[in-house]
């Protein structure tokens, strides 16, 4: 499923990350924190769906790789929730199982879902807050476009969104997690090695 890799890309060179100086905490984002168990809850997901399906012909992230996205994830979806608030966006159940709908038939059905999942580096427990993330962007991107913006405009407004969204919120990451770039707009490297699944208590 490209839809969560390319969301994944284009929007975490936005986010506004930064050390957090208690080794407890996962991410704190204004008064919404993540332990280090719930960033690590996912990984898990995701290590247990890869052992039912041939993951022979997928590029799938390492231990640390996956962490640090769920980290990022995590940024993502309460920034996104924060400019929704903000812009007034609201999405019913039904909306969230229409996409979910549209992707299930994009994957090729039901049971092609998983392996969709597992070639996404998506966990199970994901699926409802991509959908959701998808959908505040996708909204988002059209507004700028309705006022004339170029798609590439879009993009580059709703990054600028999340920059003043965790501007707002104040962001704190653990250092375990990696390093804030302000050149690649990016966490780079980490504590994390690459044959870690589980991170340091």
């Amino acid at each position: 499923m490209e839809l969560f890799k390319k969301v994944i890309t284009s929007v975490l060179a936005a986010l506004l990350l930064t050390s957090c100086s208690s080794m407890n905490s996962g991410i704190t984002i204004g008064d919404k924190e993540f332990s280090t168990n719930d960033i690590q809850k996912p990984v898990d997901e995701i290590l247990e769906a890869r052992k039912s399906i041939d993951t022979s012909q997928m590029q799938l992230g390492s231990g640390a790789d996956l962490i640090r996205n769920q980290a990022q994830f995590a940024v993502i979806s309460v920034l996104l929730d924060q400019i929704a608030s903000d812009s007034k966006i609201n999405f019913t159940n039904a909306d969230i199982a229409t996409r979910r709908t549209e992707i299930v038939a994009q994957v090729g059905g039901e049971t092609e879902l998983p392996r969709a999942l597992v070639s996404s580096n998506l966990a199970p427990s994901n699926l409802e807050p991509y959908i959701k993330v998808r959908l505040i962007i996708d909204k988002l991107n059209s507004d700028f476009i309705e006022l004339g913006a170029s798609p590439e405009q879009a993009s580059e407004g709703v990054s600028k969104l999340l920059v003043a969204a965790a501007k707002k919120l104040g962001v704190k990451v653990n250092p375990k997690y990696g390093t804030w770039n302000p050149v690649t707009a990016s966490i780079e490297s980490g504590d994390i090695t690459d044959g870690a699944v589980t991170p340091a208590p």
